[in-house]
């Protein structure tokens, strides 16, 4: 896997891209394939919630950040193949998953302070108009 020790050395993380891609690539590469499947996942539940639900806000959040990160992790992977100097190197996809986490950190914060109260708002307002006169 992932080679933790690597990660504190300037040559891997800013260093001269070698010809052929590491295992580091391999795993970054998997990662944003999984990544990419995770937000169609995302997406697909999105779809089937009802139009204007707190849930519906929630998966299309997850659904961005990963078809993001994935997005932006496979043009790092295509400049890591391609040996583009400064884009193909490792800190660069490093910061992109901590920015990831970042935007994660985000949306759970809105998950656990947020998301209840306007669900609650939501579903009250579900029955208000449920009961009103049409």
């Amino acid at each position: 896997m992932l080679n933790f020790a690597k990660l504190g050395d300037a040559k891997y993380l800013f260093g001269p891209n070698p010809l052929a891609l590491s295992r580091s690539d391999h795993v970054f590469f998997w990662v944003t394939a999984i990544f990419f499947f995770i937000s169609i996942v995302f997406k697909i539940i999105e779809a089937r919630m009802a139009a204007g639900s707190p849930q519906k806000h929630l998966f299309g959040r997850f659904f961005h950040a990963f078809l993001t990160t994935s997005i932006l992790v496979a043009i790092w992977a295509g400049a890591r193949y391609e040996n583009i100097p400064w884009l193909g190197t490792h800190i660069v996809a490093l910061g992109l998953y901590a920015i990831f986490l970042v935007w994660l950190g985000f949306i759970l914060k809105y998950f656990f302070f947020e998301f209840r109260k306007q669900r609650r708002t939501w579903l009250d307002e579900l029955v208000k108009q449920k009961y009103l006169a049409r």
